[in-house]
C-alpha cells in the first residue's frame, strides 16, 4: 500500500511540475509559511535587516560582495 501511494504522489509531484506548480512560479497573494530555519521567514529577514542596518559604513555588506 505504501509503494502504491509513493507512485501516486511521484506521479501528482511529476504533473504539477509539467503544469508549471512549481514554488518559483507562484503568483498568488496568499501567505506562505516557512520553516523558522529558513531564510526567507520573517524573523530571519527582519534579523539580517536589522544588522545590515546596524553594520557600519566602512564594513562591505553580505550583499556587496
Amino acid at each position: 500500500m505504501l509503494t502504491l501511494i509513493r507512485r501516486w504522489l511521484a506521479r501528482y509531484d511529476a504533473w504539477c511540475e509539467r503544469m508549471g506548480f512549481v514554488p518559483e512560479n507562484r503568483r498568488c497573494c496568499a501567505p506562505v509559511r516557512y520553516d523558522e530555519d529558513d531564510a526567507r521567514h520573517p524573523a530571519q529577514r527582519a534579523a539580517r535587516r536589522k544588522a545590515c542596518e546596524t553594520a557600519p559604513e566602512d564594513e562591505p555588506r553580505a550583499a556587496d560582495r
